[in-house]
């Protein structure tokens, strides 16, 4: 299945070469597009039913988040899927050691083994008060992370900048414009966090924001989401640490602290300010609680 705008440009230039190798080496290959907001959710739904023994996804995280949401709302839960990575972030993608050349990851996705990993499962309420629920595969965060999603994926802006620099320009715009958020966060039942601060990320993968390696201790198969939670209120310590966060070099900054954590709520003192992102997009509104579900994804990576 594939998201036919994801990338932009790039994307495009990508899919040629992905598409060639993957039709040689999977002869019965079968495409099928998403047109439109939600259709990789209904649309995998409708895949997971059969009479395909794998989804290969083609796109970024977002449309990679959908389909897991789709197959997993499916009366087919373990439809093994298998993911190519074209795409504006393919955050989610860099959790595996998959080949860049066409050829070789057509070869690999096609000898590799079933293995499980993990997903998460946001529960949220609407403005009506009816509970939602979406499920999410890499991480969902809270608060200046949420913003910069919001400018990257803006509809009718141009997209002059594409992938990990489109990311980084506007996390410095965000960040020149900052000012801290006021929510709580309570990690297993406790609270870890009452007041002011910059994001919370609840990570079931290891990356965010084109290439940020936000929580390099998450695993995807290990039954526990790893919880960054960063407390920087200025906006020059926030640079500093924007461009620390590619390496991993944020680890051990006083203003940041990790948690592991089965359960996770987050709720909003300030309602206004409290923009959340969905493995790149922004599908829920208002406080949420996040629950890990282990194991519940088939995967061929």
């Amino acid at each position: 299945m594939r998201n036919p705008i994801a990338g932009g440009r790039s994307g495009r230039k990508q899919w040629a070469p992905l598409l060639a190798a993957f039709r040689a080496r999977f002869p019965d290959l079968e495409i099928h597009e998403s047109r439109s907001g939600g259709d990789a959710r209904k649309l995998s739904r409708e895949l997971a039913l059969g009479p395909y023994d794998l989804v290969l996804v083609a796109g970024g995280d977002g449309t990679i988040s959908d389909v897991v949401d789709g197959v997993l709302g499916s009366t087919r839960p373990d439809m093994p899927l298998a993911f190519l990575p074209i795409g504006t972030g393919c955050d989610f993608i860099r959790n595996f050691n998959l080949p860049t050349d066409p050829m070789a990851l057509a070869e690999h996705i096609a000898s590799a083994p079933l293995r499980r990993i993990d997903a998460g499962l946001l529960i949220s309420r609407d403005t009506a008060g009816t509970e939602q629920r979406r499920h999410f595969v890499n991480i969902t965060s809270v608060g200046i992370s949420g913003e910069v999603i919001d400018a990257v994926n803006a509809p009718g802006r141009a997209r002059i900048l594409n992938g990990p620099l489109r990311f980084l320009v506007h996390s410095a715009l965000a960040i020149l414009r900052y000012r801290p958020y006021d929510f709580e966060v309570l990690v297993d039942g406790m609270l870890v966090h009452q007041g002011r601060l910059a994001l919370v990320a609840i990570a079931n993968g290891g990356w965010f924001g084109g290439g940020m390696h936000i929580t390099p201790g998450a695993d995807v198969a290990d039954g526990m989401f790893e919880v960054a939670v960063m407390r920087e209120e200025k906006v020059i310590g926030l640079l500093k640490l924007l461009a620390r966060l590619h390496k991993a070099g944020h680890v051990g900054h006083p203003l940041l602290s990790f948690h592991k954590a089965r359960r996770v709520e987050v709720r909003p003192r300030d309602p206004s300010r409290f923009p959340v992102d969905v493995d790149g997009e922004a599908p829920i509104r208002g406080g949420f609680v996040a629950e890990i579900l282990p194991g519940v994804l088939t995967v061929r990576t």
